[in-house]
């Protein structure tokens, strides 16, 4: 078996009502005192943490074992990336430690990313140039009837965009934008190539998606197209949006659950805070929560997991969305991480990619 222990926790991985009650003891106890956060920090008693072989979790007194649902290779591959993020945090002199029991190893990879995705679905891949910006086209052997005047754009990952090529048997094209992450000028790069793909296509023959950073530039792109006085897609994919300055609910509850986002292993606190520089009249919105939905705004599918430190961000957009009228189908799966769905060899990662293929059929024209 093998163990993770951390010794020395952050804060912000106690239970909630922990710290609820924390807080209310400090507030009648200082009711002028400003409490600094590094009383709490330094303080003498800091849970442990401790991260068994088969996922299971332990915080102090508090026992979080691996979701019963979730299939034999998500455990596997979550208990791996827990493991190595403790290994990484030891080796750097962190909060985490990691010790191998009996003697036996990590569970190994159940798959990677966009390797793994080529040998399990089968696409034809190709190199090109689009409004000037660089691209990645991947296509099915075969291209149906129905699904050749309609193609999709992706933003993000690659297994993402050869999963849905495959299964939903439709042309995706990969938008390798520039900024390395939600910016104005990967606005721009998405902007340009969905100009030259209305050249050929109907508007309502095209779906846009991406995943974390490329799912928020896939909402603000949306929001912004008016600005540009172009028309709206038919359909979109959000897949766990980012979150930047609206960090949310999980992004603390959920610190030290998220195999993929976690911060806690590493001492510092969680990503997000409301310091994004606020942008221009005319500009896209910095993240998916702001600006106003365009009307028209098309069908949408969101998908997160319940251990996402950005499931707060995908709840609170699919309300947003369902608010303003917009047809939106929101998928969160048990115990699933931030961007779990990049490993294609999950049976969850299937199921998710299938959905999100079969959804985009339904609504492109």
């Amino acid at each position: 078996m093998a163990r993770l222990t951390i010794r020395r926790f952050a804060l912000v991985l106690l239970p909630t009502f922990v710290i609820g009650c924390c807080a209310v003891v400090a507030q009648s106890q200082r009711k002028e005192q400003k409490l600094d956060p590094g009383v709490l920090a330094d303080a003498p008693v800091v849970p442990q943490m401790v991260v068994d072989s088969d996922g299971t979790l332990h915080f102090g007194a508090r026992t979080i074992p691996p979701p019963a649902l979730e299939s034999t290779e998500a455990r596997r591959s979550y208990t791996r990336q827990m493991l190595q993020r403790a290994q990484t945090s030891a080796a750097r002199g962190g909060l985490a430690s990691a010790r191998m029991v009996d003697g036996n190893p990590a569970p190994p990879a159940m798959g990677g990313s966009k390797e793994t995705a080529l040998k399990i679905y089968p696409v034809v891949e190709e190199s090109s140039k689009i409004g000037g910006v660089g691209v990645t086209i991947y296509s099915p052997k075969t291209i149906p009837p129905r699904n050749r005047n309609r193609v999709l754009m992706e933003f993000e990952m690659d297994a993402e965009a050869i999963a849905v090529a495959s299964l939903g048997q439709l042309k995706v094209i990969k938008v390798n934008y520039r900024g390395g992450g939600p910016s104005i000028p990967g606005n721009e790069d998405i902007v340009a190539v969905y100009r030259e793909l209305l050249k050929t296509y109907k508007p309502k023959s095209i779906g846009i998606f991406g995943a974390s950073g490329g799912c928020t530039l896939a909402q603000t792109t949306i929001q912004w197209l008016p600005a540009q006085k172009l028309p709206l897609p038919g359909a979109v994919g959000l897949g766990t949006c980012s979150g930047g300055s609206n960090p949310g609910d999980a992004r603390y509850t959920m610190n030290g659950l998220d195999a993929g986002l976690s911060t806690a292993f590493s001492g510092r606190p969680p990503y997000g805070g409301r310091d994004a520089t606020p942008r221009k009249p005319g500009e896209p919105p910095a993240t998916a929560l702001d600006g106003e939905i365009p009307k028209g705004y098309p069908p949408a599918f969101l998908l997160s997991g319940t251990r996402d430190m950005c499931l707060s961000q995908s709840v609170l957009l699919h309300r947003k969305l369902r608010n303003a009228g917009v047809d939106a189908d929101l998928n969160v799966f048990e115990g699933m991480w931030h961007f779990f769905w990049e490993d294609p060899s999950l049976p969850e990662s299937r199921e998710a990619m299938t959905a999100l293929a079969n959804f985009f059929n339904r609504h492109l024209q």
